[in-house]
C-alpha cells in the first residue's frame, strides 16, 4: 500500500478548507497540484504547464500570509518573484490556449470514489499524481534540473543559515524529490527558527509521516505540537484524525474530522465527501451516521452576474510629459491588472518604456488565476528602474481604480515617483 495515500484526502480537504480563509479560487489547488499530470494536456507545452505551477505556487503564497505562515514583508517578496516568473512564463505561452482546471468537478472526481469501501485515507484509490517525475515535469523541469536548484539553496542556506523562506522552499523541494528524510530535517530546522507555527509543524508532521508510512507514529508528537498552537488548525485535525483512524481509534478519527465539517459549506463536493468518510468512521465504531446536511439554499437570480471569465481590458499607456526624461529607453514597464479590493494580479503585460505611447489589452494575456473576474478592476503601471517586478523608490507608477475588466479605450498615465 502507497504510503502517499492518506495524504491525498488530507491535501484536498485541507485546500476546500481554506475557503473560509482566502479566496475561492484556491479551492481545490492542493489536489490539482497532485493530479496536475493527469489533467492537463502534454501539448499545452513546457511554458504553458510551468505558468500553471506559479499560479498555485501564487495561490499557496495567499493562503500562506492568509494563515499568518509568512509575514508581509516576505509575502511581497515572494509575490514579486513569482509575477516576474510568470510574465517570463506568460510571454512563452501567449500563442497557447490555456487549458482551464474546473477545480469543483476536480475535487467531486477524486474524492467521489467509494469511501464507505475503505478507510477514509484510502478513499482516493491511485495517487498517481504524487509521482514527483510527473510535479517536476509539469513545471518544465527535470528531476535532475529540480536537483540541482535544491543544490544551490542548499549552498546559499549555508551562507545563510536563519533564512526562514530558504528552508521553508528547502524542505518543500526535497517533498518532490521524495527525499522525506532530509525534508523532515528541513522542517525541523525550520521549527527551529519559526517555533509553535502550527502550520509549519503540521507540514512537517505530514513529511514525517510520509517518511514512515503512517501518522500514528513520529509524526503524531508533531501532530499535537500543531494542535497545542492551535487546536482549531485544519490540517493538524485531518492528520490527528487518520492517526486515530489507523489506530482504530474510529471515534476519535470521527470526531476530529467533524470539527472540520463543520466549518466547510455543505453544498461543496469536499463537504460530501468528508461527511462519507466521517459515516464510514462512525459506521466501523459503531456509531450512528451524520444527519443529513441540509439542501443548500436556491440561488439568487443575479448570482454571479458581477463576475465572469473573460478579460478584455484595453487602453493606451503612455508616460506623463513631465516624467518622460526620467525614463530610459530600455526600461522596463509592467502593466498588472487586480481585482478591485488589492490581491495578486489576474493578468500582467511587460514592455519597454521606449515603445510608449502605445496601445495594451489583456484579451491574449495568460491568466495568473483560474477563478471568475471581478466586476471592477484596478490597472497600474510601473516604470522599473532595475527591471525587477519589485516597487522600489524612484520607479514611476501609474493608476486607474474601477475599471471593467470589457472596458477599451482606458487611458492608464505613468505620472507619480514611487517614494
Amino acid at each position: 500500500m502507497s504510503v502517499y495515500l492518506p495524504f491525498v484526502l488530507l491535501a484536498a480537504l485541507l485546500v476546500a478548507a481554506a475557503l473560509l480563509l482566502v479566496l475561492p479560487p484556491l479551492f481545490g489547488a492542493g489536489l490539482q497540484r497532485r493530479r496536475r499530470a493527469a489533467d492537463v494536456s502534454t501539448d499545452a507545452g513546457q511554458a504553458a504547464s510551468a505558468l500553471t505551477v506559479l499560479r498555485e505556487q501564487l495561490a499557496e503564497l495567499e493562503a500562506e500570509r492568509a494563515a499568518g505562515t509568512i509575514d508581509a514583508e516576505t509575502y511581497a517578496r515572494s509575490r514579486d518573484d513569482l509575477e516576474k516568473r510568470a510574465l517570463e512564463e506568460g510571454e512563452a505561452a501567449a500563442a497557447t490556449v490555456e487549458a482551464r482546471p474546473a477545480p469543483r468537478l476536480a475535487i467531486a472526481l477524486a474524492l467521489a470514489v467509494p469511501v464507505l469501501a475503505t478507510a477514509i485515507y484510502l478513499a482516493l484509490g491511485e495517487p498517481a499524481g504524487l509521482d514527483p517525475q510527473r510535479v517536476a515535469g509539469q513545471g518544465g523541469f527535470s528531476r535532475e534540473q529540480v536537483a540541482q536548484m535544491v543544490g544551490g539553496l542548499e549552498a546559499r542556506l549555508q551562507q545563510e543559515p536563519d533564512n526562514v523562506e530558504g528552508w521553508m522552499m528547502l524542505a518543500r523541494s526535497y517533498v518532490v524529490l521524495e527525499d522525506f528524510a532530509k525534508a523532515a530535517a528541513a522542517y525541523e530546522r525550520l521549527v527551529a527558527l519559526v517555533p509553535d507555527n502550527p502550520d509549519i509543524l503540521a507540514d512537517w508532521a505530514d513529511t514525517v509521516a510520509a517518511q514512515h508510512g503512517s501518522v500514528s507514529g513520529p509524526a503524531e508528537a508533531i501532530v499535537s505540537r500543531a494542535l497545542a498552537a492551535d487546536p482549531n488548525h485544519v490540517k493538524a485535525l485531518l492528520l490527528s484524525g487518520t492517526a486515530a483512524f489507523e489506530r482504530k481509534d474510529y471515534a476519535a478519527a470521527s470526531a476530529q474530522w467533524e470539527r472540520i465539517l463543520v466549518r466547510i459549506p455543505p453544498q461543496e463536493e469536499a463537504a460530501r465527501a468528508l461527511r462519507a468518510g466521517i459515516n464510514d468512521a462512525r459506521a466501523k465504531g459503531g456509531l450512528p451516521p451524520l444527519a443529513e446536511a441540509p439542501a443548500p439554499a436556491a440561488p439568487a437570480a443575479a448570482a454571479g452576474a458581477a463576475e465572469g471569465g473573460s478579460l478584455t481590458l484595453a487602453g493606451r499607456l503612455e508616460i506623463a510629459p513631465a516624467l518622460r526624461e526620467r525614463a530610459g529607453a530600455d526600461d522596463t514597464v509592467f502593466v498588472f491588472v487586480r481585482g478591485g479590493g488589492g490581491g495578486p494580479p489576474l493578468a500582467a503585460l511587460r514592455f519597454k518604456a521606449g515603445e510608449l505611447p502605445r496601445e495594451f489589452s489583456f484579451a491574449d494575456a495568460p491568466r495568473m488565476g483560474d477563478g471568475p473576474v471581478p466586476a471592477q478592476l484596478t490597472l497600474t503601471a510601473r516604470v522599473s528602474k532595475s527591471g525587477d517586478v519589485g516597487a522600489r523608490p524612484g520607479d514611476l507608477e501609474g493608476r486607474v481604480d474601477r475599471v471593467a475588466p470589457d472596458a477599451g479605450g482606458v487611458a492608464l498615465v505613468i505620472d507619480t515617483v514611487r517614494e
